[in-house]
C-alpha cells in the first residue's frame, strides 16, 4: 500500500515517537515522507523516500524581527497553510492511498488534512493549549497576543477543521483523548507511545548522585520546582541537579541559574543535548524528576524507566498512565515539599530505588515498546485505507 507520511515537529519526545513509527513500519507499507524544512530530522533513519520542501517563512522570529511579530506571524501562518496545500497536491499526484500525519509547528493540526487527498490518520500529540486554554499565550506576552487576536481566531478555525477532517484521530493518552474529544468534538483513539528498548538500556555502572530533569527551558516545564525542592533537603544530603534541554527560553535559563545560586543548589543546565548524552544522563542519575504541569503523555519517565532509573513524577496528566506509584516510580503532589520527600526517599533507600528502576524497565518492555506502538498505528492505517468519505462521529458545534 502506498502510504504518505507528514511531519513538521520540533525536537523532543513527539519527534522521537514519529521517527520510531516510520522506522518500525518502513517495510510494512510503501512509504514516501513529505517534510517541510525546519522540522527536526526523524530518527532513527528509516531509509524511506523523502520529499523535502523549502520553507523560509518558517524561521523563528529573533532580534529586531520580534517588533513586527503581529504581521510576520500572519505571514508565517498563511505561508504554512499554502505549503500544506501544495504538499497535499503532491501526495495525491503520487498516488498515496493513506496519509499518516503528526502534529506540527506553527499550526498544530496540519492543514494538509483539510485539503483533498487520500484517507488520513492524524496522530495528535497535543492540541494548541494557548488557543483553547485561558491564561496561556502563543507569543509569551498577553499584550502581543491581544494584537494578534484575529490571527488566533483564524488559527483556531484552521486547526479545528484539520483535526475534524482526518478519517481517524489518534493520540497518546487517555488524558489527552478526553481533552481532544472536548475540543474537536469527535471520536479519538488512544495509542500509547513506546520507547526503543534497544537504545534506552540500563548500565551496570554505579549510579551518580545527581537528580535529572529533562525538557524544554520553559516555565511550563517547571524545572524551578525541582530547584526549590532540592533547597529543602539539608545541604549535607542535597544532591546536585542537571537539567537537559533540547530547546527553550534563555531568560528562563538565567532565572533557573539565579534561583539555584540563591538557594544553594548546584545546578548544571545542558542545552541542545544530543541523544547519546541524554542516554548517559538517564543512566547515571539518582532519579529522574518529572514536574511538568498536565503533561499530555510524557516520554521522559518512560525513557528513564527503560534505563532502569527510578522516576518521581507529579500526579497529573499522562504521567498517571505510566508511573505506578510505589512500583515503577513515585507519583507525588505538584509541590516542592512532596518532590523533596520523594528524592530523599530514593537517596536513603538505594536498594528500593534500584528495584523500582528494574520494575520500570520490565513495564516498558511489556507494555510500552515502540514496536508495539507501531503495530497499533499500522492497524489504524489499514483501517483508514477502507474509508471512502468523510470521517464519522464529528460534531461540528464545538466550544
Amino acid at each position: 500500500m502506498k502510504t504518505a507520511f507528514y511531519s513538521f515537529l520540533p525536537s523532543g519526545g513527539a519527534a522521537r515517537v514519529a521517527g520510531h513509527q516510520l522506522y518500525h513500519l518502513r517495510n510494512r507499507f510503501k512509504w514516501r515522507a513529505y517534510l517541510p524544512e525546519g522540522g527536526v530530522p526523524l530518527l532513527p533513519e528509516s531509509g524511506v523516500s523523502v520529499a523535502s520542501y523549502s520553507f523560509p517563512a518558517g524561521q523563528p522570529l529573533r532580534g529586531i524581527a520580534r517588533i513586527a511579530a503581529p504581521l510576520l506571524l500572519w505571514k508565517k501562518a498563511l505561508a504554512y497553510r499554502n505549503l500544506c496545500g501544495r504538499i497535499a497536491g503532491d501526495v495525491t499526484a503520487d498516488g498515496a492511498e493513506v496519509l499518516l500525519a503528526h502534529s506540527s509547528l506553527i499550526i498544530t493540526s496540519p492543514p494538509i488534512l483539510s485539503f483533498p487527498g487520500p484517507p488520513s490518520v492524524y496522530y495528535c500529540h497535543e492540541y494548541p493549549r494557548y488557543i483553547y486554554e485561558k491564561g496561556l499565550h502563543k507569543t509569551g506576552s498577553a499584550i502581543t497576543d491581544l494584537l494578534i487576536a484575529p490571527l488566533l481566531a483564524w488559527e483556531k478555525k484552521v486547526d479545528r477543521k484539520a483535526a475534524q477532517s482526518a478519517n481517524i484521530l489518534a493520540t497518546n493518552s487517555e488524558f489527552m483523548a478526553k481533552k481532544l474529544r472536548r475540543v474537536y468534538r469527535r471520536k479519538v483513539v488512544v495509542v500509547h507511545p513506546g520507547v526503543n528498548t534497544n537504545v534506552f538500556t540500563p548500565c551496570r555502572e554505579v549510579r551518580g548522585k545527581f537528580v535529572l530533569t529533562v525538557g524544554a527551558l520553559s516555565e511550563f516545564k517547571r524545572h524551578h520546582m525541582v530547584v526549590e525542592a532540592l533547597s529543602l533537603i539539608p545541604e549535607k544530603h542535597r544532591p546536585p541537579m542537571v537539567t537537559a534541554a533540547d530547546r527553550g527560553d534563555e531568560g528562563y535559563a538565567r532565572y533557573l541559574s539565579s534561583m539555584a545560586s540563591k538557594l544553594g543548589v548546584s545546578l548544571s543546565v545542558e542545552k541542545q543535548v544530543p541523544d547519546n548524552r541524554l542516554l548517559e544522563l538517564y543512566r547515571g542519575a539518582l532519579a529522574v524528576v518529572c514536574p511538568q504541569r498536565n503533561e499530555p503523555y510524557g516520554m521522559v519517565p518512560l525513557e528513564a524507566m527503560a534505563c532502569g532509573t527510578p522516576v518521581v513524577a507529579v500526579n497529573q496528566g499522562g504521567f498517571r498512565e505510566n508511573v505506578i506509584d510505589g512500583e515503577n516510580g513515585l507519583l507525588v503532589p505538584a509541590d516542592a515539599e512532596s518532590i523533596a520527600e520523594a528524592i530523599k526517599y530514593f537517596f536513603s533507600n538505594p536498594r528500593h530505588a534500584s528495584d523500582m528502576g528494574a520494575t520500570g524497565r520490565e513495564f516498558v518492555l511489556s507494555h510500552r515498546s515502540s514496536r508495539v506502538e507501531a503495530e497499533a498505528v499500522a492497524e489504524l492505517i489499514e483501517e483508514a485505507s477502507g474509508f471512502n468519505g468523510a470521517p464519522s462521529e464529528i460534531h461540528p458545534s464545538g466550544p
